[in-house]
């Protein structure tokens, strides 16, 4: 798989806006929301959005990408998702779920700027902000050079210090081992390299963090806003954009089909694109993927960031390939 630029900007066509939101009375009632996003994330946006819209609340179910999968699954086989919006790191589940017909098409009015690219399957799930998997490090621990390589990660140096959340938790890990495996720069021997160099594997991007930030582990492979935040605090950490490309996480939205709730849950993804839905995520050190509002503090022009593509048709085809050849280098599961 090839690197690409990723181009975000006003020369990209913008999609057209083909369903409106309802003309009539505010949409009022629960929207049930499962998603693999931060407690404090989540809260952070519906409590701006309930109070914005003082008839709807927004009921959260909140779990890692492989939990929420498991449960939408289980409630597929029960006969009905009981979720009216899903939003979580794991896009080929997501193109599996449009392929059976689950899941609505809805274009956001306030979305409608933002490149073709990001809205997915004829608008039927959406980027709403842009994560990038890169490669991290604590500034008090680093020694020489600092890193400038994902194979950094395997530097002997640091030998049992460095870490990266677990794929089978972690939607943008599995997402990144299955891109990265079907790469020749990487394949699966850049994992048995890590192996040897007794990476830790760590539930969650946010245990990866908190290990970097307190000198437990000194490299790490985990999402970018999450490093700028905690540095924002004071931590000691920092990360680059790796010379291969950093891992665009594909993290989106969707409404279930045939939910009684569909008019309110248009509202609450069509907000997630608003002025002020967009703020809150750069106010969180996300960048945001709406044209014209300003990065994080230090955040490159994203059209000069060099990106690596996720590779859904490989990683769609050898689902369960990637979760064995994985579990059986590092023995976990």
């Amino acid at each position: 798989m090839k690197t690409a630029l990723l181009i975000v900007g006003l020369a990209l066509a913008s999609i057209s806006v083909s369903l409106p939101l309802g003309a009539g009375p505010a949409p009022s009632g629960t929207i049930t929301l499962y998603t693999s996003e931060s407690d404090d994330d989540v809260n952070l946006l519906t409590q701006d959005f309930m109070r914005r819209h003082p008839g709807m609340e927004v009921k959260v179910f909140r779990a890692g990408s492989g939990p929420v999968v498991a449960k939408i699954q289980a409630e597929m086989q029960a006969g009905k998702i009981q979720a009216d919006v899903i939003w979580f790191a794991d896009i080929a589940f997501f193109q599996d779920l449009a392929r059976k017909d689950l899941l609505a098409a809805f274009a956001p009015p306030a979305g409608g700027r933002v490149p073709r690219q990001f809205h997915y399957e004829g608008n039927r799930f959406h980027e709403v902000r842009l994560i990038f998997n890169v490669v991290a490090y604590n500034t008090a621990r680093l020694r020489g050079v600092r890193p400038s390589s994902w194979w950094d990660l395997t530097r002997a140096e640091y030998r049992g210090r460095v870490g990266m959340p677990s794929p089978f938790v972690s939607g943008a890990a599995f997402s990144h081992v299955g891109t990265f495996a079907s790469m020749r720069e990487f394949g699966w021997e850049f994992y048995k390299k890590l192996k040897e160099n007794n990476t830790v594997i760590l539930r969650s991007n946010g245990d990866v963090i908190q290990k970097l930030a307190s000198g437990e582990i000194v490299l790490a492979q985990v999402v970018d806003f999450f490093v700028r935040a905690l540095r924002a605090q004071g931590s000691p950490v920092s990360h680059v954009w790796p010379s291969e490309g950093a891992v665009l996480v594909p993290t989106p939205v969707a409404i279930i089909k045939g939910t009684p709730n569909e008019e309110a849950a248009r509202t609450w993804v069509n907000y997630l694109y608003s002025p002020e839905a967009q703020r809150l995520f750069v106010q969180r050190s996300y960048i945001p993927v709406v044209p014209d509002i300003p990065t994080p503090p230090g955040t490159p022009d994203v059209s000069e960031l060099k990106v690596i593509q996720t590779n859904l048709p490989y990683i769609e085809r050898n689902r369960e390939v990637i979760k064995k050849n994985f579990g059986d280098i590092f023995g976990v599961q």
